[in-house]
């Protein structure tokens, strides 16, 4: 086993089509996306997020004073806050829906109209919001949003933060005048974190979502790379399939040694691309340095197996079996907003089961977790759903190899 995997490392030294995809091709598109997104969210990064606040004397609500004094590092609001009825608000988030709706609602991008200078009477066509805040009721806070991006993400952060130490007071005060005390106190040293780092995370740069997918991108491929490199060992394939079918080697050892040696060469082609991205590009993937690793490690391991799989299916040839992986990858990877990053939210609005099961939406959506809420639940859902489908697909693979019968060879 050991000979077999040195000699396909060697092999797939050679391939020149395999090394230019599993690691030029990732460089060169980082690059672009580099020089293309660099200095974007620099200028936009400290401008408001426009919201709608609702509810009687909404505007001497203790959360509404909360949110007026939350500030970016450079000392401007966070906030851009309207007061209005909900019917308004409602309407003013339907149309920040529309069109290029998340740069608009959130920047106040040049290509939405300024509010005080706009003809129309209507405010719903000049003022749009990424959420509504309701204050007040039983439920004390709620939040209303139709997106669920980075941005909402950390309204949702904040609301639910606010929520919990609301609540803590609440239960500390029934205990009396002491407890309440020393609830306020612990409250008062943890509410800087719990903005600053629980819940707006380490990089809030959403144009870091294109290098995400890159990351994607660059563990899929290395499904075509398994799925050349199996397909070149078929009987009905090639004269090598023919004399390996016909020896006693085991093939599902044969097949494992192919296995760990495409994952060497593609951890070895990841880490360089990172090495590129992050010390030398700068690029802030906005978590730490080792579960970015462990995250494109099993991403690799997800792709590889997708490739060892569709390699077995049926008697198909080589360019049929490509074109099912080039459709499954490609179309992946525009589902999951490679292509445009608000594709991907439209997917999680209509059709949220396909997010799941996607390989390219998994693992991106595991590198937006752990940049906004760090190592959570939702990070281990995207790691465990990877395992799960690496898994299923190797299994299947070994299946639908075994049942592969051939009349001669």
């Amino acid at each position: 086993m050991l000979r077999i995997y040195v000699f396909y490392i060697k092999k797939l030294l050679r391939s020149k089509s395999i090394l230019f995809w599993s690691l030029a091709f990732p460089i060169i598109l980082g690059s672009l996306f580099y020089f293309a997104f660099s200095n974007i969210y620099g200028d936009q990064a400290s401008k408001a997020m426009k919201i709608a606040i609702v509810g009687e004397n909404a505007e001497e609500h203790p959360f509404t004073k909360v949110l007026q004094d939350l500030t970016y590092e450079d000392g401007s609001k966070m906030m851009n806050i309207t007061f209005t009825d909900m019917d308004t608000a409602t309407a003013m988030l339907d149309e920040s829906t529309k069109g290029d709706a998340m740069a608009k609602a959130i920047f106040g991008s040049s290509l939405e109209k300024d509010e005080d200078t706009s003809e129309t009477s209507d405010s719903t066509k000049t003022k749009r919001v990424i959420g509504v805040i309701e204050v007040g009721g039983e439920a004390g806070v709620t939040l209303t949003i139709k997106e669920n991006d980075m941005y909402q993400s950390i309204l949702s952060g904040i609301v639910s933060a606010y929520r919990q130490k609301a609540d803590f007071l609440t239960k500390s005060a029934k205990q009396g005048e002491e407890a309440y005390a020393k609830a306020v106190a612990i409250v008062s040293e943890d509410i800087a974190y719990v903005v600053n780092k629980g819940v707006a995370g380490e990089n809030k740069d959403p144009y870091v979502a294109y290098f995400y997918n890159l990351i994607a991108m660059m563990c899929m491929l290395s499904s075509s790379a398994a799925l050349t490199m199996f397909v070149s060992v078929l009987p009905n394939e090639t004269n090598t399939g023919l004399r390996i079918g016909a020896s006693g080697v085991s093939r599902l050892k044969y097949d494992c040694a192919i296995f760990l040696a495409l994952f060497t060469l593609q951890m070895v082609c990841t880490g360089i691309a990172l090495i590129y991205l992050i010390p030398i590009l700068g690029i802030n993937f906005g978590g730490n340095a080792g579960m970015i690793l462990l995250t494109t490690t099993i991403g690799n391991l997800m792709g590889l197996s997708l490739g060892y799989m569709v390699s077995h299916i049926g008697h198909f040839s080589y360019k049929k079996k490509d074109t099912i992986l080039t459709i499954i990858t490609l179309g992946g990877g525009a589902i999951s907003g490679l292509y445009a990053i608000q594709l991907k939210a439209v997917v999680e609005a209509k059709a949220p089961i396909i997010n799941r099961i996607n390989p390219m939406s998994v693992i991106t959506d595991a590198f937006y977790s752990l940049n906004i809420f760090g190592t959570g639940d939702r990070y281990l859902r995207a790691i465990l759903t990877m395992i799960g489908l690496s898994v299923i697909f190797f299994v299947v693979g070994v299946l639908l190899g075994r049942r592969n019968q051939y009349e001669s060879l």
